[in-house]
């Protein structure tokens, strides 16, 4: 008989259906973490993208801005330069007012200038901090005594708060003026009349800590952190009249943590305080010490008794500018050869520029003009002019490849230049002077100072001119006339003055000018011109100068030497001494002593 069985093979447990259900659950995990990926990596390319094209945008703006700059400073030029003439000339109160005005909102155009051109050297690196110790109470002090008139015009109650009679911060003291300026502006700009601002100046063991307080309206919350991206701006429309740039901030943030420091913003209203309810309030915080400062970054101190050597040139200085009079002004004339106006060439491709230096300029020197390069070039090898000022941007040939043509030629190489322009980077201001340039001069300018340097530059060739036309030659077959020129004649009434007085301390200034015969004003001048020391400098100089002879050659005592040169006080005088001769008198006797 035929038996059947029934024979049932179950699948392996990798076939069954529950393994097949686990296989297609893997794949469809597998396909979802792909298109999870996938989708990831397309928004972090997104973001990327965005950022990207965010810091494009970012940087497309500040190069906008900083061609926009370079066209504003020409107008400015023309705006400011005859405007501060006017300040120096119209002495009528009604019109010095409207000057002011006009000056302080055309600085205030320079100023957010200076701001672009201080960010694009931030973002390249080229921004070098020199940190001095500096006492943090006195400095915030300076800043709010520049606030105090805003203040009271606003009727805004203003205050500094500390506790410490000095606190020692290093401080890259210029730029954190920036800061404080920045703050304080936005401060007052928020804070309606009768508000309050308050500087408010603490520190921990390791940090300074300023606050910045106002009672404006305060920020939003969710604003507190963007405020420091860079051309955001804070007015909540278009019409806001305290709508800013968006980059004043950012800036502030960029020079604080450059200090390695930080600043935060914060509402006045979350920080507990009963008398500060509307608000905002900025918080600076600063390491104390150098130990984090890297070694370029420290500016050490000036030797003391040097400051008020210092205070005493500049007094001295600023007093022979003020006290100077008409009469005094026109004995200092620009420098002429064989009784002939100097010629100066003028290459500007701007009319108004061009216009407005030939009236400023034609009094004093012979004018010649060109509106670029390539028309300049072959008039100034043809006619050789005393001196070349020229502007850099400009159509068919620049400035710098003038210049380059100019003092690579040797018939024009002797022929000073001055670049003066727009461009106000220092790299650019490099590449100037290393075409050959002897001066670089921004604008807006001072016109004073664009005299001065000319000035200063044609003394320069009168004097190579002098020095190699021959005339030293000659001096052989003279030996029987003594040639003295008056600048040599003051010179020796100056040194027997002094001689004579060397042990009198009471010997000034004053004194000195009026036993030569001149103006005191007219002394500083030409002391300046000729020494390139003030006569308070020139003075000390000499003095201490014979005080190191007497240590030298003779057997008196330090303190003998110190009464016999005139000078009274020995720590300033042992101060003085270290700085010219780089030791102390003591050590500085006993040195030469001992050679002998």
């Amino acid at each position: 008989p035929v038996k059947e069985f029934t024979i049932i093979i179950h699948p392996a447990w990798y076939a069954s259906i529950w393994a097949r259900l686990a296989y297609l659950l893997v794949l469809i995990s597998l396909c979802m973490l792909y298109i999870q990926h996938r989708k990831r990596k397309e928004e972090d390319r997104l973001l990327l993208q965005k950022h990207i094209h965010a810091e494009e945008m970012g940087e497309a703006k500040l190069k906008f801005f900083m061609n926009i700059s370079h066209e504003i400073r020409t107008p400015l030029t023309l705006i400011l330069t005859p405007l501060l003439s006017l300040i120096k000339e119209d002495k009528d109160t009604h019109r010095q007012g409207i000057y002011d005005m006009m000056r302080k909102n055309s600085e205030r155009i320079l100023h957010l200038i200076n701001q672009m051109m201080d960010l694009r050297k931030i973002d390249k690196g080229q921004m070098v901090m020199h940190m001095s110790e500096t006492d943090m109470v006195a400095f915030i002090n300076d800043e709010y005594k520049l606030f105090e008139q805003q203040a009271q015009a606003k009727s805004i109650h203003f205050s500094f708060e500390h506790a410490d009679e000095s606190l020692p911060v290093w401080i890259d003291r210029d730029n954190f003026d920036k800061v404080l300026m920045n703050v304080l502006s936005n401060a007052f700009k928020f804070t309606p009349a009768g508000g309050k601002v308050s500087i408010i100046l603490s520190h921990s063991p390791h940090h300074a800590r300023i606050a910045i307080k106002d009672s404006g309206k305060g920020i939003d919350e969710d604003k507190l952190e963007t405020i420091f991206q860079r051309f955001y701006q804070s007015a909540t429309s278009a019409n806001d009249r305290n709508v800013g740039t968006g980059i004043g901030l950012d800036l502030t943030r960029s020079l604080v943590e450059l200090h390695y420091g930080t600043i935060t913003a914060a509402n006045n209203k979350t920080q507990d305080d009963p008398d500060w309810k509307t608000g905002s309030v900025f918080l600076i915080t600063l390491p104390l010490g150098k130990d984090h400062l890297k070694p370029e970054e420290i500016m050490e101190p000036k030797p003391e008794g040097q400051e008020e050597e210092d205070i005493l040139e500049l007094n001295e200085e600023d007093n022979a500018e003020e006290e100077a009079t008409p009469q005094e002004a026109e004995i200092e004339t620009a420098p002429s050869y064989d009784g002939k106006k100097s010629t100066i060439a003028l290459v500007e491709d701007d009319d108004a520029i061009l216009e407005y230096l030939s009236n400023q300029l034609q009094d004093m020197f012979k004018i010649q003009t060109y509106h670029n390069g390539k028309e300049a070039l072959p008039e100034i090898t043809k006619r050789h002019p005393d001196l070349v000022i020229s502007d850099i941007m400009m159509p068919e040939m620049d400035g710098t490849t003038l210049c380059t043509k100019l003092k690579s030629n040797v018939n024009t190489n002797h022929i000073p230049v001055i670049l003066l322009t727009a461009m106000s980077r220092e790299e650019d201001q490099l590449t100037g002077l290393q075409t050959g340039a002897d001066a670089y001069i921004v604008k807006p300018f001072n016109m004073d100072i664009l005299r001065r340097t000319i000035i200063n530059l044609l003394n320069v060739r009168r004097t190579l001119r002098n020095k190699f036309t021959g005339s030293e030659s000659q001096e052989d077959k003279m030996k029987h006339i003594e040639m003295v020129s008056p600048d040599d004649q003051l010179m020796q009434q100056v040194m027997k003055v002094i001689n004579d007085n060397i042990t009198n301390e009471d010997l000034s200034v004053d004194m000195l000018a009026k036993q030569v015969g001149i103006s005191r004003v007219h002394l500083h001048r030409k002391m300046k011109e000729l020494t390139n020391q003030t006569p308070h400098t020139f003075v000390r100089n000499l003095r201490l100068q014979m005080a190191a002879k007497l240590l030298r050659e003779s057997k008196q005592s330090v303190t003998d030497v110190m009464y016999s040169c005139g000078f009274s006080n020995p720590a300033s005088f042992s101060t003085m001494f270290k700085n010219m001769f780089g030791a102390s008198p003591r050590d500085y006797m006993n040195e030469q002593r001992n050679k002998q």
